[in-house]
């Protein structure tokens, strides 16, 4: 589920052209989807097409798009011989339209289509790198905490509410970690605060590591963490939630050869054990933080 961090990592670093390069490669066309209505967690979102792309639900497609509207498979976009890009439609339950009306057969994209899927909208465009480069930042900026390189709380809020509405539906668990760091006050009053930002911002990246493609994370206040894993039943997630807790204890952070030594709290609850809607599981997850920090942090509890 966690295609966004493949992005994140891929544009991390803001794509700059020297003078003697604004050459060729700064201004070669290339096919790219951006997703322009749909779910909050999918606008904004900018994808090469190469030689071909899937756009469909499922992980292995190149475009997922969190609309429960859209087929797992939805649709196909393949480059031809002739260099134009084709589009048909996979046997789509709800089906395809481009610029408004039903596709059948093939479809050769234009520049400026609008592909209409569920009820997400795609533009087809032909952009150079620099434009390119140009819609990823803002995307990047609406999509991504910059401190922690993990999801912003309004992508993230999005993201858990469909894959919410995904576990429900399959009859699959879906846990949620609410995280909150021990000991980052004595860090900022001791050190001062670009220490502590510098704590969480590795803390954010260790979580991002440990989750994996299993799971996606945001930073929702100034050292707490929130986290879900679609799939994972309460045993599952707490041990999850017990290798971040461990290897933040063990990780050794510094900054400027002076040892940090922060751990984190962590609560898991979760569907359908908890609850089946984002309130209940979010507050059960809560309650169980509480009990870590109440119980001495540096804890797991359900």
């Amino acid at each position: 589920m966690n295609n966004g961090n493949k992005d994140r990592n891929r544009h991390s670093e803001t794509m700059i052209f020297r003078p003697g390069e604004l050459s060729a490669q700064a201004h070669q066309k290339q096919a790219v989807l951006t997703v322009i209505r749909g779910n909050r967690a999918d606008l904004g979102h900018n994808k090469p097409i190469g030689q071909e792309i899937l756009v469909g639900r499922a992980r292995e497609c190149g475009l997922v798009l969190a609309d429960m509207m859209v087929s797992s498979r939805h649709a196909r976009i393949t480059r031809q011989a002739d260099g134009r890009y084709g589009l048909e439609d996979l046997g789509s339950t709800n089906g395809t339209r481009v610029n408004g009306q039903p596709l059948a057969g093939a479809w050769n994209l234009g520049e400026g289509d609008k592909i209409y899927l569920g009820e997400s909208v795609l533009r087809f465009s032909m952009v150079d790198a620099m434009d390119l480069g140009y819609h990823d930042e803002l995307s990047q900026l609406a999509r991504v905490d910059p401190l922690t390189g993990l999801d912003t709380k309004r992508c993230f809020d999005d993201a858990l509410a469909i894959a919410l509405q995904h576990a429900l539906y399959q009859r699959q668990p879906l846990s949620v970690l609410m995280m909150d760091m021990d000991g980052i006050k004595p860090i900022n009053d001791t050190h001062g605060h670009l220490f502590g930002e510098h704590a969480i911002a590795q803390t954010g990246r260790l979580i991002a590591r440990v989750l994996g493609e299993q799971g996606r994370a945001c930073r929702f206040g100034g050292d707490e963490f929130t986290a879900m894993l679609p799939g994972f039943d309460k045993a599952a997630a707490v041990q999850v939630a017990e290798e971040i807790r461990r290897l933040l204890q063990e990780a050794g952070l510094e900054k400027n050869g002076i040892p940090l030594q922060p751990t984190i709290s962590i609560g898991v609850a979760s569907c359908p054990e908890d609850g089946d809607t984002l309130l209940a599981l979010v507050d059960a997850a809560d309650r169980a933080l509480y009990r870590s920090k109440r119980a001495g942090k540096n804890r797991v509890s359900v």
